[in-house]
């Protein structure tokens, strides 16, 4: 007779998951940042003397640890090796679809380009992606750009997405008291133009409130934490039924949300509106998605079978075709025949 002896923390691992908010340079595990370090420590010896965290105990430490992040994928060959790492871990988390998302980065000094940069994470994702996972990428845009930089993004989505079908939107994401989406506006009118799915980082602190009218306006696919609804906003986003990307961990370290308790998942739950648990850095916050399902569970009381219903319904909200969607939805309904006994608590 079986017995059911898997721990939620197992069940969430083995439950079939998508993610569709995950940014590559902040979902690098600290045992991938230390394989980064020893292919580098050579010509950089000063790499060596980082502490590399397992966690964060401050805000301020986000910062350091970024920008450490960022000497070690600064050329091609350490791109594919973080892009590969990310992919296998997530996969081992039980992720069947992955969006990743990244800001083209160039280093001319290596020899690296923005082109080069994309080329490297979609040939990457090619060929190293695990068989049991599709991966799609997401091309960000920051909010500092300039205009023309921001329309070298689009540029660059046009020209992969026409020589592979890896990249399937585009993003909104950076300092969030820096730039104007104003300013970059056009760059996503263009890339809407161009058929690419807009995601926009979305409503994090109360200084973004005033320009979400403007964000809004261009009728985005999803939107990234929406920490903060004024009325207008609510009601838009309501009334479109524009799925949120909802980073649980994410939110409560870096203080846009107060508490997990306080979390704005739950009034989407309460309001049956569509939303993707995700982990936005998981390697930065020390989060698995695994993790996210879990924490969800524990703090508004969802059972296994509700937490299914949330990863099942997340599919309707990725950046794919029906086919793809539908191929999806089988997986996920075979894995919950196949494993019953799972949902037994």
């Amino acid at each position: 007779m079986l017995t059911n002896m898997t721990s939620l923390t197992e069940f969430c691992i083995q439950l079939p998951k998508v993610e569709a908010h995950a940014h590559i340079n902040g979902s690098l595990s600290p045992q991938t940042l230390r394989e980064l370090v020893a292919r580098k420590v050579d010509m950089n010896p000063e790499l060596a003397a980082f502490t590399i965290p397992d966690s964060l105990d401050r805000i301020d430490d986000f910062f350091a640890l970024f920008k450490f992040i960022y000497q070690l994928t600064d050329d091609e060959s350490s791109v594919a090796h973080a892009t590969k790492r990310v992919m296998e871990e997530f996969a081992a988390d039980g992720v069947r679809y992955l969006e990743l998302r990244t800001t083209p980065r160039a280093n001319l000094a290596k020899g690296m380009t923005k082109q080069s940069y994309v080329k490297t994470v979609v040939s990457t994702i090619q060929r190293d992606c695990p068989g049991t996972m599709v991966t799609k990428l997401i091309l960000s845009i920051d909010r500092r750009n300039t205009l023309e930089e921001a329309q070298e993004t689009v540029d660059l989505a046009i020209q992969f997405a026409k020589e592979t079908n890896m990249v399937v939107g585009v993003d909104l994401c950076g300092d969030v008291m820096k730039g104007s989406f104003l300013a970059l506006k056009p760059a996503f009118e263009r890339a809407q133009q161009h058929h690419f799915n807009i995601t926009l980082h979305f409503n994090e602190v109360k200084e973004n409130i005033p320009e979400a009218p403007d964000l809004l306006s261009i009728h985005p696919d999803r939107l990234g934490h929406a920490t903060l609804l004024d009325d207008l906003s609510r009601n838009t986003i309501y009334q479109r039924n524009i799925p949120v990307e909802i980073c649980m961990t994410s939110n409560v370290f870096s203080k846009t949300v107060a508490t997990y308790e306080r979390h704005h998942v739950k009034e989407l739950m309460d309001e049956k509106h569509p939303f993707i648990l995700c982990t936005d850095d998981k390697g930065v916050f020390a989060s698995e998605l695994s993790n996210e399902y879990v924490l969800a569970s524990k703090t508004f009381g969802l059972n296994r079978e509700r937490l299914f219903e949330a990863s099942f319904k997340a599919i309707d909200s990725i950046f794919a075709d029906q086919e793809t969607k539908d191929e999806l939805k089988a997986i996920w309904l075979t894995w919950k025949k196949d494993h019953q006994y799972l949902f037994v608590e």
